[in-house]
C-alpha cells in the first residue's frame, strides 16, 4: 500500500501489491491509464485504451476506479443484496475484467460517491498515483456527462494534473462517453477511436458485470450498439470507415490552460453546436 489511500492489484494474479518497490514497478508501466468512477465503467469509456494493451505492441492499459459502486440499483438476484454485499461483487467483478482485458495494473481507490463530488483527498491521490505511474495517455469521463458523479471524477482528475509539473504531463487527456453520447461535438473538441478490432473481447469485458446486466442495465448490448451506431452515422455522405467508433471530447485545454474554466470551455463547445446546427436549417426556417 502506497502512502495515498489505495489498493494496487496485478490482473494476472489478481493479487493485492503490497511492497512500495513493486508497486512503483508496476504503475510505472502503465502507458496508457484509465480513470473512472465506478466498476465497469473503464469497460465502456476507455476501450481504446484497453485495446491498445491487449494487442502487446508496447502500450500497458492501466485501470483505475474511484468508488466501489456500492450505490448502483439492483434487481433481480441482487435485489435484496446489501451495499456491502454488492461492492464486494462488484470488485471481483473488476478484477476479472482486468485479467480478461490483460491490464497491466488495476487500482482501486475505495471512496464514497459523495467524496468525489465534495473532492476531499481525492484530487492529492490522483495526484500521487499519476506522478508514480506517468502514463502518455489518460481516459477519464466526459465533463458533458449525465451522472454528477463520472463529472465529477473527471474535474478531479483534471485538478490532480494541473497541480503536476509540465514535464509530468500525459500527452493526451480524454473525457470518454459513458451516460450522454458524445457523436454531436464540433470536430475540433471531438476524438473518435476506431475500436473496430475485437469486438468479442469487448462484449466479454461488459458481459462480466452480471450485478448491472442482470439487473436490467443491459450495457452487454446497448454499448456495443452505441459503438456500431457510431461508425454509422458519423457522415451521412461517406461509406463506413470502422465497424465501431467510441468517442471523447479533448480535455487537453483544461490540463494545459489552468486559467480556463469548465464553464467556460463547455459554453464554447455547446456555442459552436449550435451555431452548427443553426447553420443546417433553410434559409427560410
Amino acid at each position: 500500500m502506497s502512502a495515498a489511500i489505495f489498493e494496487v492489484y496485478v490482473p494476472e494474479t489478481g493479487e493485492l501489491v503490497s511492497d512500495a518497490a513493486a508497486e512503483q514497478e508496476l504503475l510505472a508501466s502503465i502507458t496508457h491509464l484509465g480513470i473512472a468512477a465506478h466498476p465497469d465503467d473503464l469497460e465502456i469509456m476507455a476501450i481504446d485504451g484497453i485495446l491498445k494493451g491487449y494487442a502487446e505492441g508496447g502500450s500497458v492499459f492501466g485501470g483505475v476506479v474511484l468508488t466501489d459502486g456500492r450505490g448502483a440499483p439492483r434487481a433481480g438476484k441482487f435485489a435484496a443484496w446489501s451495499d456491502d454485499q454488492l461492492a464486494a461483487l462488484r470488485k471481483e467483478e473488476q478484477k476479472t475484467a482486468a485479467r480478461i482485458g490483460r491490464y497491466g495494473a488495476l487500482v482501486f481507490m475505495n471512496y464514497a460517491s459523495q467524496d468525489i463530488r465534495q473532492r476531499n483527498a481525492v484530487v492529492q491521490s490522483l495526484a500521487s498515483l499519476l506522478i508514480m505511474a506517468r502514463p502518455c495517455w489518460v481516459y477519464t469521463h466526459s465533463l458533458l456527462d449525465s451522472h454528477p458523479t463520472h463529472t465529477a471524477a473527471a474535474w478531479r482528475v483534471i485538478q490532480a494534473l494541473r497541480g503536476l509539473p509540465a514535464a509530468m504531463l500525459p500527452e493526451r487527456v480524454f473525457g470518454c462517453e459513458v451516460w450522454r453520447g458524445l457523436e454531436w461535438l464540433p470536430e475540433r473538441f471531438r476524438i473518435a477511436f476506431d475500436c473496430s478490432e475485437r469486438l468479442e473481447l469487448q462484449r466479454e469485458l461488459l458481459t462480466v458485470f452480471g450485478t448491472q446486466v442482470e439487473s436490467g442495465k443491459r450495457y452487454d448490448r446497448a454499448i456495443p450498439g452505441r459503438r456500431a451506431a457510431n461508425a454509422t452515422m458519423d457522415e451521412p455522405n461517406a461509406v463506413d470507415n470502422a465497424r465501431a467508433v467510441a468517442y471523447a471530447m479533448d480535455l487537453n485545454p483544461l490540463v494545459r490552460d489552468k486559467t480556463l474554466s469548465p464553464r467556460v470551455y463547455l459554453r464554447e463547445i455547446l456555442t459552436e453546436f449550435e451555431q452548427t446546427a443553426l447553420s443546417s436549417l433553410p434559409d427560410d426556417a
